[in-house]
């Protein structure tokens, strides 16, 4: 049967249709990522905060959940923040920090403290514990945990922006610098895009001559103060804005 040139057109149309749709939806798809390092085994369980994140659970039946806000999800870091709602006003911001918690932590509970609230903007502070626990990770495998939490994140609320607050330098922790900044050098490098970026925080918590602003620290030389987490503010506010629009 001879085919006419109307259907070889409109046949080659629909191809070129299917082919530029498929296209497209290979463009938008989320990341996917295949691991850099050997697989890190855990020496301690991920539901080992399960009653914080109980205590979360509660307080959202109680009060409800608030969708399309800006969600801080981590670790003590953001758990300690006790002025957050104040000093990143006007922001909404939904605090669900919970204990020292790690980056495999973070992915264990995503399902019950990212997905349900929908968030349009998460902002992350994890890794910090990772590369600085009893069994550290290495940078390369704190990477591999973070990149898994992005595709996590991405294929279920694909128009969600991720930020990636910088691991700090704890003073208390010196040792670790060297991992610590190159795990940060790490996420940086792959926080490009639309829906992903990177703050570095640790500017504001040392001085011109590179020594550490120890009027910042709580007494243990880890975790932040009221005043530290201003100076955070002063940093977050403006960048967090223009993420949420």
């Amino acid at each position: 049967m001879k085919v006419s040139f109307l259907h070889k057109f409109l046949w080659g149309s629909l191809l070129m249709g299917i082919l530029a749709i498929l296209g497209a939806c290979h463009r938008n798809a989320p990341l996917t990522y295949q691991p850099i390092a050997e697989p890190f085994v855990l020496d301690y369980a991920p539901n080992r905060f399960e009653a914080e994140i109980q205590k979360y659970e509660k307080e959202d039946a109680t009060n409800g959940i608030k969708k399309g806000g800006v969600l801080f999800y981590g670790s003590s870091s953001w758990r300690l923040w006790k002025d957050i709602q104040t000093d990143l006003a006007p922001l909404p911001i939904l605090n669900r920090g919970f204990g020292g918690s790690t980056i495999p932590e973070l992915i264990h509970y995503v399902d019950r403290m990212v997905y349900p609230y929908e968030p349009k903007l998460i902002v992350v502070y994890g890794g910090e514990n990772d590369l600085t626990g009893k069994k550290y990770k290495s940078p390369e495998q704190m990477f591999d945990s973070y990149r898994e939490f992005v595709s996590l994140v991405q294929k279920r609320l694909p128009q969600t922006h991720i930020c990636f607050v910088s691991m700090k330098l704890s003073p208390s922790r010196r040792q670790h610098w060297p991992t610590v900044k190159a795990g940060n050098a790490m996420v940086k490098s792959m926080s490009t895009g639309k829906r992903l970026s990177y703050v570095d925080i640790n500017p504001v918590l040392f001085n011109a001559n590179g020594t550490v602003k120890s009027e910042l620290y709580t007494k243990d030389s880890l975790h932040i103060n009221p005043q530290g987490y201003r100076e955070y503010a002063k940093v977050l506010v403006p960048v967090l804005k223009k993420k949420y629009k």
